[in-house]
């Protein structure tokens, strides 16, 4: 990971520039504003496309990107 530098990079951004290689960990960090973006993972052979939703990313509309402290979560 170019973030954190203690595991593999499995995924990539097509929407960033340059190359990347990220953890999930860290890929999640560095696009917790940017939702929008297009992920992929490495599955060993090949990228293929995967979603913030399919790696448990939650996007919190309010509250500076954190859950409602009102929530019942």
């Amino acid at each position: 990971c170019e973030s954190c530098q203690s595991t593999e990079g499995f995924f990539r951004c097509l929407t960033c520039s340059g190359e990347h290689g990220w953890c999930r960990t860290c890929v999640l960090k560095a696009h917790q504003s940017l939702p929008f973006h297009k992920l992929q993972q490495w599955n060993g052979k090949f990228f293929k496309d995967t979603s913030f939703s399919e790696l448990g990313y939650i996007w919190y509309m309010g509250h500076g990107g954190q859950p409602c402290p009102s929530s019942q979560e």
